[in-house]
């Protein structure tokens, strides 16, 4: 059977190599010459650690027509442990829950975001949703991904 690999990942990004770690009492800045082995940028450090979740979305796409309730179990079994507790609800990130999902007569799927009615996509990174009848994970219909163009007259 093939390996399963995790869903998550640790964004890339440059380790801190020119930090020195001692006592900074013994050097003098004016004995040391450090302009030639500093770097010309280093990026800013967080405290906190964001992981790479853009793999759930390529996964996602292999579950469509599925029992959502199958696909979140499974999405529970790639994720670190470790990382558990804070990505469990990431899946939703790309995908709208049942319960916030509507129809109009035209076939167009509708999501709940900050308690209004809103056409999905609503975000970029949205494509999903959860059927409410079915419980079977949907994508998105093409038709609902093109933009509106915007034209002076409007204004």
């Amino acid at each position: 059977m093939k390996e399963e690999k995790w869903l998550l990942r640790k964004s890339s990004g440059s380790k801190s190599k020119y930090q020195v770690k001692g006592n900074y009492s013994a050097d003098k800045p004016s004995d040391m010459n450090l302009n030639n082995e500093l770097p010309l940028r280093e990026s800013v450090k967080t405290a906190h650690s964001y992981l790479d979740t853009s793999l759930v979305k390529k996964w996602l796409k292999n579950y469509i027509n599925k029992d959502f309730d199958f696909v979140y179990a499974e999405f529970l079994k790639r994720i670190q442990p470790k990382y558990l507790d804070e990505y469990k609800h990431c899946i939703f990130w790309y995908t709208e829950p049942k319960a916030n999902v509507s129809f109009d007569e035209e076939g167009n799927v509708y999501g709940i975001w900050n308690g209004k009615i809103m056409k999905l996509p609503i975000s970029v990174q949205s494509s999903f949703y959860v059927d409410p009848a079915t419980n079977l994970l949907k994508r998105i219909p093409e038709h609902q991904f093109q933009k509106e163009k915007i034209t002076y007259k409007d204004y």
